[in-house]
């Protein structure tokens, strides 16, 4: 077998368990502890800080495995064929992939930001929209949580199969 190879799935192994691992640690660790705090507002101050020194990290998890999983990809399809005409559990694998990246860049970069305002705002001051956005929030954190848990079974099973 490769050396180069095994490398590669190595490295792309590393980065994909840091990249779930890390958000099962947040949603299962992490957010539940800081839920015992007594003040909210310290909780908040918690996590953002927690959340802060973990970006970096998970944002050159996704850069790994975004660069590894391309050249890995042509392990297992031809380039030069049709989408079409690849292995069903490829694409879905990199239709999650695609979502999870998405949805994590728009929760990190867009939403979080926003969040954080809203919530130094008294809540009688919360328009509707902004009282949803408040409430939508942590639901596409766990929605990020169950696609990376779904990329994750993609690849077992693209690799079993």
């Amino acid at each position: 077998m490769n050396v180069f190879y095994i490398i590669l799935v190595w490295i792309h192994l590393i980065a994909a368990t840091f990249w779930v691992g890390g958000m099962l640690f947040l949603s299962l660790v992490a957010v539940p502890l800081l839920k015992q705090d007594s003040d909210p507002l310290s909780a908040q101050r918690g996590f953002i800080s927690l959340a802060r020194r973990f970006r970096t990290l998970v944002w050159s998890a996704l850069f790994l495995l975004v660069m590894t999983g391309s050249v890995l990809l042509g392990n297992v399809i031809n380039f030069r064929t049709p989408l079409s005409s690849w292995p069903p559990i490829v694409v879905t694998k990199l239709i999650l992939v695609i979502l999870l990246a998405v949805i994590s860049l728009s929760h990190d970069r867009i939403m979080a930001q926003k969040v954080r305002t809203l919530k130094s705002k008294p809540a009688s001051e919360l328009s509707v929209g902004e009282r949803l956005l408040l409430r939508v929030s942590p639901l596409l954190g766990r929605l990020t949580l169950l696609l990376g848990l779904g990329v994750l079974l993609s690849a077992v099973i693209m690799v079993r199969s």
